[in-house]
């Protein structure tokens, strides 16, 4: 599980929960170190944060999309537009539960 999220706090408890599914997790803090990640194509799914230290991640979504990686936005702010203009996407807002983490990572696992 590919973890992008550019708040190292926020990354920590990802990783965490997700740990606690058994699996193995990668993090990435930066859209270059994701998109490095992402052409590797060594995971089976992704959390994504929109915002990493002030960098639009739309090239990293782009490019999961590309690849047909399921992924799961999580973001602090609002992705309205965003979901406008790719209405399949699933927009989860921080905070999230830990439970309804588990519940999404669980269904993108199933697709993956």
């Amino acid at each position: 599980m590919l973890v992008i999220e550019d708040d190292p706090v926020v990354a920590m408890v990802l990783e965490d929960v997700l740990q606690k599914l058994k699996l193995e997790v990668i993090v990435d803090l930066s859209l270059a170190n994701a998109l490095t990640e992402i052409e590797s194509g060594e995971f089976d799914a992704v959390l994504l944060d929109m915002e990493l230290r002030g960098e639009s991640a739309r090239p990293a979504l782009l490019a999961m999309m590309a690849q047909n990686v399921p992924f799961v936005v999580i973001s602090g702010s609002d992705q309205s537009a965003l979901v406008a203009e790719f209405p399949q996407l699933c927009v989860l807002m921080k905070p999230v539960s830990s439970a309804e983490l588990q519940r999404i990572v669980r269904s993108l696992l199933r697709h993956a």
